[in-house]
């Protein structure tokens, strides 16, 4: 039956409507990065923003860091529970960071703003940003060495930031005696709050064009079409349990343990739930994750299985179980410290990746880097006199597939953080980059080799400075998939005066002096299939590209390079024409 012209429209108007709503939130993304003050953001862009329905359901969210995708989702029903909508007047603003109600650890502070019509709560619009520092026991408010949140800075519940437009001066200033950047600090937040202000100008002027009824239909309409298209995927993936296991190197306080994450995937249907049954108890390092971090974590995985197409909205939720027992290392008890949980969770999306592979081969590539590597300097700037808090992440290789190499030197996983420019480090920090470089043969060997790892260099330039580094991978390489190599490991030393090297542990809490170094070598991707398999032309273009050493060549292809080499190199007879 051929659709009626009313129906007919109503489609086109949904299609115009859903990308309006996408363009505002991208508008929200990019004014608040446009107007941050901090590197992380403004450089890194570690930012995400969406837009809410009324009861706090995801409509529109752009994929920018995938480990935030829904970060918000439980961080806007927690501000609910505390703040019911019947209580809420436009103007208002709210405000929190609390890992044990929503967030995920302190730097992340989320920013909502209520979105009035004529009146009428129509939706919320959000945004999440990691703040170089909230206070605590080391400048980037990421001690490797805490055993409780106590220790890893400002926690802020869900609390009014503005009333009808009025900032909370009491809560600004008890903020601004807790960190230690406060201009940054403000900068960010102001960033967040204007950001906000222009989604809500944006989204007035879509309700005066289709009207308060039809938007919100719309936005129903966007959900429901979601979870239908990703019911409609997990349908072809085969039912059945598929288990997987990964390890942490350790949690920073007991070096001497390794760290457990087991996940049971059950495909029933139109279902997916994952079961982290098995997986280690809280520790007493910070590398606990919040439940609600785990969740997204799930989210980002699902979405690498489903067609590019199904938008990333609250349907996903709909077709997602997570199983998680209390008191473990996915869903700790208070007040247990989670500053580092961006490395559990990243390797939560391994363990998770390596169950969906055993379902979906086809769809899932080796491992990658499997650590958003965590460096941060902190101190007096010997310039300005003033403190000075340098926060950075970055990964390394990513895995190998079944069609292509694995990235190179790139953010990887749920990460997709940019890094941050040399230049910028050096004008506004005293700290010299003297390395930057790709590491060779760190790539897992294979027929499609795994991406390579990277190597940062930093020498301290002020006196006395704090060190942190939150690193994985040291003792638990990357792994290949159908007989590819594992990734290299990450390394991490520091240079001390007089030129003697000190290895340090993948989790680390310490002091440089100036003229000392930090030296960082991130892993490289696992492989994908046979090495035997792989083109020659690839293996000699990798090879004259210094990403590969005549010795890995010749222990994982079993070829002379050199050779190789110069035999598709040697000039071709030319053509004679007549």
């Amino acid at each position: 039956m051929k659709p009626s012209r009313n129906n007919a429209l109503n489609a086109f108007r949904l299609e115009i409507v859903s990308h309006a709503l996408n363009a505002i939130t991208e508008e929200i993304q990019l004014t608040l990065l446009r107007s941050a003050y901090s590197h992380v953001v403004k450089e890194a862009q570690d930012a995400s923003c969406a837009i809410f329905t009324a009861a706090g359901r995801i409509v529109t969210q752009p994929v920018v860091i995938p480990g935030q995708l829904g970060s918000m989702r439980f961080m806007l029903l927690e501000v609910l529970k505390a703040f019911p909508p019947a209580t809420m007047r436009p103007g208002d603003v709210y405000i929190l960071n609390d890992p044990y109600r929503g967030g995920s650890h302190l730097p992340d502070i989320a920013v909502f703003r209520p979105i009035f019509y004529k009146d009428r709560l129509f939706a919320f619009a959000g945004c999440i940003i990691h703040y170089s520092d909230v206070g605590g026991m080391v400048p980037g408010s990421n001690p490797m060495n805490a055993s409780e949140i106590y220790q890893e800075g400002l926690v802020i519940p869900p609390l009014k930031l503005c009333e009808d437009g009025d900032e909370n001066t009491t809560l600004i200033e008890i903020i601004r005696a807790n960190v230690r950047v406060p201009d940054i600090f403000m900068g960010d937040l102001r960033a967040q709050e204007g950001a906000l202000l222009k989604g809500e100008q944006r989204l007035h002027d879509l309700l005066d064009r289709y009207g308060f009824d039809g938007v919100m239909k719309a936005m129903e309409l966007l959900i429901e079409y979601s979870e239908k298209k990703a019911r409609e995927a997990i349908k072809a993936i085969p039912n059945g349990f598929y288990e997987f296991t990964d390890y942490m190197d350790h949690d920073g306080v007991d070096l001497s343990k390794p760290v457990k994450i087991h996940v049971r995937l059950e495909v029933q249907d139109e279902r997916l739930c994952f079961d982290f049954t098995g997986t280690d108890a809280q520790v007493k390092g910070p590398l606990n994750a919040p439940l609600s971090k785990v969740w997204t974590t799930i989210f980002y995985c699902v979405r690498c299985v489903l067609p590019d197409d199904i938008p990333f909205n609250d349907g996903l939720t709909r077709v997602v179980e997570v199983h998680v027992p209390e008191g473990t290392l996915l869903n700790p008890r208070h007040p247990a410290a989670v500053n580092a949980r961006s490395v559990t969770v990243n390797r939560v999306a391994d363990a998770a990746l390596g169950a969906l592979a055993l379902a979906v081969p086809k769809h899932i590539g080796a491992q990658s880097c499997g650590v958003p590597t965590g460096v941060s300097f902190g101190g007096v700037h010997p310039q300005t006199g003033r403190n000075f808090v340098f926060y950075e992440s970055y990964c390394g290789g990513m895995g190998g597939s079944h069609t292509t190499d694995g990235a190179d030197g790139v953010s990887t996983g749920s990460s997709n953080a940019m890094n941050i420019p040399v230049e910028s480090i050096e004008i506004d920090y005293p700290i010299r980059m003297v390395r930057y470089e790709l590491v060779p043969d760190s790539g897992g060997s294979g027929k499609f080799r795994g991406g390579l790892g990277l190597l940062r260099e930093y020498e301290m330039l002020a006196e006395n400075a704090t060190v942190s580094v939150r690193g994985d991978r040291a003792q638990f390489a990357p792994r290949g998939l159908y007989q590819g190599g594992e990734g290299s490991f990450s390394s991490f030393f520091i240079q001390r005066a007089g030129g003697r090297l000190e290895k340090i542990p993948s989790k680390f809490s310490g002091r440089v002096q100036r003229g000392e170094r930090l030296r960082v070598t991130t892993p490289g991707g696992g492989g994908f299939g046979n090495a035997s398999e792989r083109d020659r032309a690839a293996l000699v273009r990798d090879f004259l590209d210094g990403k590969i050493t005549a010795e890995k060549t010749k222990t994982d292809y079993g070829i002379d390079i050199r050779a190789e080499a110069q035999a598709l190199n040697r000039p071709k007879p030319s053509k004679v024409t007549r």
